[in-house]
């Protein structure tokens, strides 16, 4: 009889043996459902990451850009305020009365335009601010599509102003005083 209960306990335990690894195996593949979730979780995490690492810079570019426009914004601000001066000194006008900004730009640009003719002056002016801080009176003219007396009238003007140095001679302009960047 004693086999006959080693045999009894034998196919028990290889019974609750046979379930305990059918748990194990069941559980084992509910983990692996689990870490497939997980995975697919963390993908989307990922790409989420991505996402706002993209906005991020983005936003960062944005204000950069925003920063150099503020910068621009208070040069020009700057020169309004010394028009405005030189306005108020030019006709006496009151400290506090203010001056509106379109209309002293609209004062000057008739005045540079109709008066003075200043469109040769601001694109030589503006061509010697470019690559190039010599140029010859011929490019000039070529490039600025005025006529040749009236280039060379302009870059007289500029040169008895300081802001550029006309060689008669070599028949060429340097830039001497930049205006702007």
């Amino acid at each position: 009889m004693a086999d006959r209960d080693y045999t009894s306990e034998a196919s028990t335990l290889a019974s609750n043996l046979k379930s305990l690894i059918k748990d194990i195996v069941a559980d084992l593949q509910a983990k692996d459902e689990t870490i497939e979730q997980l995975k697919i979780t963390i993908e989307q995490h990922k790409a989420t990451i991505e996402e706002l690492k993209g906005a991020t810079s983005s936003v960062d570019e944005l204000r950069s850009k925003n920063k150099a426009l503020q910068e621009d914004l208070d040069g020009i601000r700057e020169q309004l305020e010394k028009m405005s001066a030189t306005y108020r000194e030019l006709v006496s006008v009151e400290e506090g009365i203010e001056i509106p900004v379109q209309e002293l730009l609209a004062l000057y640009l008739s005045l540079l335009e109709e008066v003075f003719g200043a469109q040769p002056h601001a694109k030589a002016l503006f061509m010697l601010h470019g690559q190039k801080a010599e140029m010859s009176r011929t490019d000039i003219v070529k490039a600025a599509g005025h006529e040749a007396a009236a280039i060379r009238k302009a870059l007289g003007d500029l040169a008895r102003a300081g802001l550029i140095e006309y060689d008669v001679e070599r028949d060429t302009a340097r830039l001497v005083k930049r205006i702007y960047r």
